[in-house]
């Protein structure tokens, strides 16, 4: 039998196409100078790849198929992993659309294909292929094809690949298969220039592993003996079977393994199955360690005959206890409720993207208040699950000032139970957040969790998970942060970590499934997001439709207010907005350990704030929400230190920094230049346009106080980075210098060199626009500006500002270290 000489890259499409068709059977002038600030870096955006035709078993179809009068079906939609790649597919009518790794070849594509339709030629009829782009191909149906046809097509073809793969890893027929070499004695193996090693976390222990050509190299926990390897190596080659005999392994001195493959293997080969085994380990793990599905029975009764003398007395037969569950990583479950009622409503709260508004700010409620909700609803019922979803410890001077320790206090205080990190939570730094966890931890406040953070060895960096019972029922809560943190906080916060990787899409479905195993109830409290702005694309309702099981989605990262909360499939998805406008709540009626019902609501700050004038207030009789005073009392001693602080002298300037309302909002001024000039130099963008409004006082000479920095810069606005065309530049400043000579507050402050008059008509003023290199700025090009927030979100009405790239800290925390390094106090 011939061999073929492909790569498993190949099996990753094909098993993937075999899975679109099982998945439709589910249905003169004065000039201003700003001196030269960066050399800025301008990247073009990348040509789009060319379409390219693959070679397809039939010419493709013109037109899609029409059938008549259809019964339109939702399209179903999907991802797995294949040898530790993600794949995604959309089945619809007809069409089935299959995204795979880029790195699979059409030349690939097609060998399959066209191997299949040679054996099936009439069951395969009319169904063709074209590849759109690189890593998409979309699979064409004839129209009269039914469900029951594509399902038995399906089949055929699940078959072929089977067979396929067999040949794909056969011996050439006229050479026998080599018997593997004995385990004691294998066959020495060249040291290849291809080589990488790494570290992956398993239950939270660390395995090491190298990778070279012919060899894999595992080293592993000296507890776990022989016996369990050979134990795990049965599993894989009953798993595998023939292609298992192709590899042989033998024992190290030191807690280690060492796999040799077929000398004909790839280094791409054994990487994927290297990625392959990992998997396989968890699985086997899993079962290795969960309970027995049959209860343990009980020991019989003594007997209680008396025992003769001569004979020794026999010991009693010790009483069996039923094993001890071993919870993934460790996690040990925390009993909120131990009344055992069978029939029960559990209350999830949940709050996002406070920003630290600590007390009552931007129509925010304030914590002194929420702590009263809280404590009002303990004191009806146990059954209370307190959850945030990130962006949490940034963005006031209380929390700022003192590195987001008082929103972790907080938190501990009202008794939060779990917060998933948001982007905005790394703005001291990855180092800080850990202390803050391990802070929290101590004291017994929130867990931090996040299962898709890790570090470049593959160690989750917070808690991946944690379980609460109540009743005996069981709540999952698995935290997620997006992976847009890598762009929409300043690169250096992130340094060293990963946030979206194969191993944790490979692993997703099999998470929430293996939860649904050890609890009755899967929450996901993620700082994900609705908006599909953020470089990764992927939202809350993207995980929502592509992992199922996930029965609650506690959201945050966009903002987004869902009164009734958002259903996606069998998952709700919830979310309360920001600042605290509102604390959301989320009522689980539960029945013989089963959920009954499911019903969202939001708490508006407004009916906490002036309950007088409140509906809801009114329809409970309650007419007045006091500050909690433990809370208050708290926040009094923060700002007392926070005044401390402001008094501290950061640095020492040699002349008067001009932020005079009239100066600023109608010409470049030294202090709005020196603003502009940490912008740019926090963020490494291009250059900066801000609003001359946003500046709000002088600075005298000599020595400066965090205090007067505040002063300036009073607003929590965030330093953000964008994209920008060359002609909205233009457009930005001419909308920025319409006004002149009036005051305008969205006169637009820049360290670009801007030639205008202000004598023409507004539209047409500025008349050159020069980068701080000297080079003029191309309006065909694309630029990376740094603004505030309040702009990049069309506030004083510019509406230039492309896509988001980056959010980082507050400007006034920028601006006060700008100002200490530059002018350092003497």
């Amino acid at each position: 039998m011939k061999r073929f000489t492909k790569t498993l890259s190949t099996l990753v499409l094909v098993t993937m196409l075999v899975l679109s068709l099982v998945g439709c059977q589910s249905t003169s002038a004065p000039v201003e100078i700003v001196p030269e600030i960066v050399e800025p870096v301008v990247e073009l955006p990348e040509a789009p790849a060319p379409v390219v035709e693959a070679p397809a078993v039939e010419e493709p179809v013109a037109e899609e198929p029409v059938v008549e009068e259809p019964a339109k079906a939702e399209p179903v939609y999907g991802a797995i992993s294949v040898y530790g790649y993600p794949l995604s597919y959309k089945v619809e009518e007809g069409k089935a659309t299959v995204t795979y790794p880029s790195f699979v070849t059409n030349a690939e594509v097609a060998e399959f294909l066209g191997y299949t339709a040679a054996k099936n030629s009439a069951l395969v009829e009319g169904v063709t292929f074209r590849v759109t782009a690189p890593g998409t191909v979309e699979i064409y149906y004839p129209a009269a094809a039914t469900l029951a046809d594509v399902e038995y097509v399906g089949t055929i073809v699940v078959g072929d690949l089977f067979e396929y793969v067999n040949l794909l890893f056969a011996a050439p027929a006229e050479e026998p298969v080599a018997e593997p070499a004995p385990v004691e004695e294998p066959a020495p193996v060249e040291m290849p220039a291809q080589k990488y090693s790494g570290t992956v976390s398993v239950f939270g222990y660390p395995v090491r592993y190298e990778v070279e050509l012919g060899k894999v190299f595992i080293d592993y926990p000296s507890f776990i003996t022989e016996k369990d390897s050979l134990g795990f190596f049965s599993f894989i080659a009953e798993k595998y079977g023939p292609y298992a005999a192709l590899v042989t392994y033998r024992f190290t001195d030191d807690s280690g393994v060492e796999l040799y493959f077929s000398t004909d293997a790839t280094f791409e080969d054994i990487k994927v199955v290297a990625a392959a085994l990992a998997n396989d380990l968890v699985t086997y793990l899993t079962d290795l360690f969960a309970p027995a599905e049959e209860p343990v029975a009980e020991p019989a009764p003594a007997v209680e005959a008396p025992v003769a003398a001569e004979e020794p007395v026999v010991a009693e037969e010790p009483v069996v206890e039923e094993p001890a569950i071993v919870y993934p990583y460790g996690v040990q479950p925390i009993v909120k409720n131990t009344q055992g009622d069978s029939e029960f409503d559990l209350f999830v709260v949940h709050t996002n993207d406070v920003h630290a508004r600590i007390v009552p700010a931007d129509g925010g409620m304030g914590y002194a208040k929420y702590a009263t909700l809280l404590k009002a609803g303990r004191a009806i019922t146990d059954n209370i699950l307190v959850l945030d979803a990130g962006d949490v410890t940034h963005g006031t001077n209380l929390a700022n000032m003192f590195k987001g320790q008082t929103v972790g206090e907080i938190l501990a205080m009202i008794g939060t139970d779990a917060v998933a990190p948001g982007n905005h939570d790394f703005n001291y730094g990855a180092e800080n957040l850990k202390e803050l966890a391990a802070m929290s931890e101590a004291i017994g406040g929130p867990k931090v969790l996040s299962a898709n953070i890790l570090t470049e060895d593959g160690y989750n960096v917070f808690q991946p998970y944690q379980i609460y019972e109540f009743n005996g029922f069981k709540v999952c809560v698995i935290g997620l942060t997006t992976p847009d943190t890598k762009t929409k906080a300043h690169p250096k916060y992130t340094e060293g970590l990963t946030f979206w990787s194969d191993e944790i899409v490979a692993a997703a479905q099999y998470a929430i499934d293996l939860a649904h195993e050890y609890c009755d109830y899967v929450i996901v409290l993620g700082h994900i997001g609705l908006d599909e702005d953020g470089s990764s694309g992927i939202t809350s309702e993207w995980i929502a439709s592509n992992v199922k099981g996930i029965d609650l989605f506690v959201d945050g990262h966009s903002h987004t207010t869902l009164p009734e909360g958002y259903k996606v499939g069998d998952t709700l998805i919830v979310s309360t907005g920001e600042y605290m406008k509102n604390v959301g709540l989320v009522q689980i009626h539960v029945k013989d350990g089963k959920v009954t019902g499911t019903y969202p609501m939001l708490i508006a700050a407004s009916d906490v704030l002036d309950p007088a004038n409140s509906e809801l207030a009114a329809e409970f009789g309650i007419t007045e929400v006091p500050d909690d005073p433990e809370v208050s009392a708290y926040i009094a001693q923060v700002e007392e230190a926070l005044n401390a602080k402001l008094s501290v002298v950061i640095a020492e300037v040699p002349v008067k920094l001009d932020g005079a309302r009239a100066n600023v909002r109608t010409k470049q001024t030294n202090l709005s230049k020196l603003i502009c000039e940490a912008m740019t130099a926090e963020t490494g963008a291009d250059f900066t346009i801000t609003n001359g409004g946003g500046i709000r006082a002088s600075i005298a000479a000599g020595k400066v106080t965090l205090g007067d920095v505040n002063n300036v810069l009073p607003f929590t606005n965030i330093v953000t980075v964008c994209e920008i065309t060359g002609a909205q530049v233009y457009e930005a400043l001419e909308y920025g210098y319409r006004m002149l000579p009036e005051t305008n507050g969205g006169f637009t402050q820049t360290d670009l060199k801007v030639v205008y008059s202000k004598f023409s008509a507004p539209g047409s003023r500025i008349k050159r626009v020069v980068l701080p290199n000297g080079d003029l700025i191309d309006k065909e090009a694309t630029y990376t500006v740094c603004t505030n927030d309040f702009l990049a979100a069309g506030g004083d009405g510019f509406t230039m500002f492309g896509r988001i790239l980056q959010e980082g800290r507050q400007l006034n925390e920028v601006f006060a270290d700008y100002l200490a390094k530059v002018y350092p106090v003497k």
